[in-house]
Order: structure tokens, then sequence, then C-alpha cells
């Protein structure tokens, strides 16, 4: 395996000779068009390394460009109103020179110039985290968006502050759902009446309309709920995978079919043109959409009225305590606690329940399969949108089948969701992973490419949106009597036994993974200590 660096840490040699000499080394991708022909010799980890400082170096070029936009802004507009009633009033003529210079429409330059402004008055602290490279120019765009309800309030400064300490925590780029599920958080404990107010709006701005494309094409959209919406799509969904595989359509050619029939009230047909097709295709009104489910996780307190913490919707994200009792209070809706009823507490305020099922200490109960589920909210795999309930909950450190005390154990530290692609590319192929708490009681996941490069996981999940989770402890059930002690050895005596290898070739993967992981922690808790001694 070769060691393990970061990305901005690589190939020295290339950084004499940027492509971008007025960048500071620390930004620069280290790829310089004369050295093309040196590649084939270069290692893949600095070739991913440099393709993360390009990442960097994109983000502090999208500063100054803000930076230039904003010092525009105050020239030509300064403290007047952007809100002026003439069609060319000066933010207007402003943006003009910004939409002639890099031939983009004018709307597209107003969008430049409000996001600068926004990060120049609104977000100071996370506009020096793009300057920085902790945040992508596309990912401070959504921030950007995602706090205009807050723009003006006594409380914005202390939301830029904290998200921009949020960014702090993390060294590689962030998940588009995990940095939209962090910021809601903070805009909704700092402003909830807002939030509220926002999807009184938005509801009442509910719509559906056509859109004319090319080629006799026509685009069908509607706004509507955020459950309204996934149960729309899972119907669609789940009608269209009811054609048989010779079925010649595409996936996205079944989905539309799909869609059309669910709202024509017309039957779905199977294109497979066998007359014994065996597909089992539910007739028009047949009530199909009754059997998707919606995951909505909230604390009980706030269903029951006693609080208006924020809920979480799978597959969408951060909801009002409001929303979290309208999606209660429906006819259709199952109320299922993770710590099952009757469950003792313990002195300290904490429930402790079983970690897996009694007869298979490698399947987790329901009751910590739904914890994971919860806790992670998305799949853990950076840039993976799946939601973690329809994802794969994966033992980090492979469970140890022969000897189950040896490693691998079905516990909350030892379990996360990964979508199923990569579930199976790290089973089959050379990817480990890791997971561990950091110094401020985190849960942070690192992914190692077959080369030994470590990439970062991303540091947010939903146990700072809930943390009651923190209270549930798991523990193995008891054993029933008699039961046979998963570890026993069921080989032949010795002197029947044929002759064996040391130990599996499976066993000897698991440790090889197991070494690698030792070898990650021992440098990332020696680089805490330099951190810890710096500071």
């Amino acid at each position: 395996m070769v060691s393990a660096v970061a990305g901005w840490e690589m190939s020295r040699w290339w950084r004499a000779r940027s492509p971008w000499p007025d960048l500071p080394a620390f930004y620069t991708g280290d790829v310089h068009a004369d050295d093309v022909t040196d590649l084939i010799g270069t290692h893949v980890n600095e070739l991913v390394g440099s393709m993360a400082s390009t990442q960097r170096a994109r983000s502090y070029l999208a500063w100054h460009n803000y930076q230039l936009a904003a010092e525009l802004h105050r020239r030509l507009v300064g403290d007047r109103d952007v809100h002026d009633v003439l069609l060319v009033d000066g933010f207007a003529d402003c943006a003009a020179r910004v939409s002639v210079a890099l031939a983009i429409t004018q709307h597209a330059a107003e969008q430049v110039i409000v996001q600068a402004v926004a990060l120049r008055d609104r977000l100071p602290q996370v506009s020096e985290r793009l300057r920085e490279g902790r945040i992508s120019p596309e990912r401070v765009i959504a921030v950007i968006a995602r706090t205009d309800l807050i723009d003006g309030a006594d409380c914005a400064a202390e939301v830029d502050a904290q998200i921009a300490a949020e960014l702090d925590v993390h060294d590689g780029p962030w998940s588009a759902e995990r940095l939209r599920d962090m910021v809601d958080r903070i805009v909704y404990r700092h402003d909830p009446d807002a939030v509220r107010e926002r999807r009184r709006r938005a509801l009442d701005g509910r719509d559906a309309w056509v859109e004319a494309k090319a080629d006799g094409v026509a685009k069908v959209a509607a706004t509507m709920s955020a459950e309204n919406a996934r149960i729309s799509r899972d119907s669609i969904v789940a009608l269209a995978v009811t054609a048989c595989g010779e079925d010649p359509r595409t996936i996205a050619q079944r989905r539309s079919d799909a869609a059309f029939a669910l709202m024509s009230h017309t039957r779905f047909e199977c294109l497979c043109g066998r007359d014994d097709c065996p597909a089992e295709i539910a007739e028009p009104g047949s009530g199909a959409a009754s059997r998707i489910v919606i995951h909505v996780v909230a604390d009980e307190n706030t269903i029951a009225g006693q609080a208006d913490n924020a809920g979480f919707v799978a597959g969408h994200g951060v909801i009002s305590g409001e929303h979290v009792r309208d999606l209660a209070a429906r006819p259709d809706a199952v109320v299922t606690p993770i710590v099952p009823p009757g469950t003792p507490r313990n002195p300290d305020g904490t429930w402790t329940v079983p970690a897996h099922q009694p007869a298979d200490p490698y399947r987790p109960s329901a009751a910590l399969d739904t914890y994971i589920r919860v806790r992670d909210g998305h799949s853990v795999v950076p840039g993976n949108a799946t939601s973690a309930f329809v994802g794969d909950v994966d033992h980090v450190v492979e469970y140890h089948h022969a000897d189950p005390s040896a490693g691998g154990q079905t516990v909350p530290e030892n379990l996360n969701v990964k979508d199923r692609f990569f579930h199976i590319l790290k089973t089959f192929g050379s990817w480990v992973d890791d997971q561990y708490r950091d110094r401020r009681g985190r849960l942070r996941q690192e992914f190692i490419t077959p080369e030994g490069l470590v990439i970062p996981g991303d540091p947010d999940n939903l146990e700072v949106l809930f943390p009651g989770l923190r209270r549930i402890r798991f523990a193995p059930p008891p054993r029933a009597a008699g039961a046979a002690d998963p570890r026993a050895d069921d080989l032949a005596p010795d002197d029947q036994a044929p002759p064996t290898r040391p130990r599996s070739r499976l066993a000897a993967k698991y440790a090889r993974r197991q070494q690698e992981r030792e070898r990650n922690r021992r440098r990332r808790e020696q680089n805490e200590r330099e951190g810890d001694e710096g500071d």
C-alpha cells in the first residue's frame, strides 16, 4: 500500500510550474500543459490529489470573482435600493457590465452580483471558507439561497458563524444533501417562524403546468408538498418496475409511461410482446399508491405539540415542527418509536435495547437497524444521495462469522448505511472504509482507495438534529439457555481434519483491511496531537 496523504500535499515537484502562478501552491492542481507526457508515470494518488487541489483552486477563483462583483456593486450601486422602480436602475446597469463582459444573460449577471453582495454582507465568514477551499462554488450558492430568509435578521451573523464553524470541521468536499441539511438545521433553530411562513407561501404557490419542448415532446411539472412529491415519485417507480425483464424500454421510458398511466387512469402495459408475459401489473385505481411508505423522523415532544423542533423527511431533508405535526395527523400515518414501548428506563435517563437478533449476532435488531438509518439520513458515501431508508446497512469492519469476538461487531459504531453500488464495491473490491468518533465526539468516516489514498467522508449526520439518539444504548441480547456458542469449533478432531491454511482467504483479506485501518488511525491520531501542540 502507498502511504495515504492529502491531495494538496502531493507532487511537490509540479508546484514550481503551476498553471496559475498568481495563486498559492496550496490551491493549484499541479498539472501543467507542458507536463502532460509526464503523467504516464504519475501515481494514481497524485492524479486524484491534483483533482482535489484543482477543486480548491476553483473555490479560490470563485471567491476572487465575487470580491470583484461586490466591489463593482459598491461603486456603482452603493446603498441605493436595488428594488428601484426604474427598469434600468443602478443595479441593472451594474449587472449589464458583467453580462456583456462575460457574455452571459442579464439575469445570470444579476444573480452573480446578488450572490456576491450576500457573501459580503450576510455571510462574510462563509465567504472566507470559500477562499480557503472548504466549500465549492456550487455549494456556496446553495448556502446563499438557503439563508436568504434570515437576510437582515438579528441572527444573521450567528447563522454565518455557525455554518462557517461546521465547514471548519471538514477537510474534504461536502455532499449536497449533507450541506443542505446542515444549513437548514441551523437556520430553523434561529428563526423557525420565518421557516414556517416560507412553507405556507410555498404551498400557496403550488401549481402544475406543461412546458413545450422541441421535437414534439413536452414536459409535465408540478410543485407540491415534499411528502406528496415523494409519494408521487415512488408510485411512478413502483408501477414502472412491474414490466417484465424483456420489456424493450429503458427505465426512464418506463417511468414516463407509468406517470402518464397514473395521471390518465389508464392501464400501464408491458411491451415485451410475449403471450406468456409474467408481469403482474395493477389495474388503474387499485390503490397501489397506498403501499408507498414515506419515512419521517421527529421527536415525541414535537409530535405531541409540546416542542417545536425540526423534523426530517427521508429523501427531502429538514422540515419544520408544524410540518411534522401535519404529517403525523394524516389518517395513513403510522408512528413507530425506535425504543420499543415498555423498555425500562435506565437510572441515567438512557434506554438499553438489543443490538442484534437473538438467533443471529450478524443481523441488527429492528431497533438498531432503524437507529442507524435515522442517524445517517443518507448514504455515508460522499456525493451519494441515496436515502438511508433504502440503502444497505453495512458492517464497517467486516463481521467475523467464524469468531464474532474477533471483530466486526454488530454495534452502532461499526454500522453505517451505504448505497448498493458502493456496498458491492467494498465487498468484492479493494476499497476500505473506517468509522470513528473524533475528538469533538462526531461520528466520522474515511474511505481508502485501493492505492491507499484516504478520502474523508461528510462530517454531518442527524445526531445533531436529534440529540435524543445519544440516549439510546445497545447491548447484545442474552443467549438462550443451551444455545450453541457461535464461536464453537465445528471441525473434526485434529487427527481427522484435512490440512488447512493458517487462515482462510477471507480472513486474510479482513486482516489486511484491519491493518490498513490501524495505520490510518495512527496517522490521524498523530495529526491531531500535532494540531493540539500547534494550538
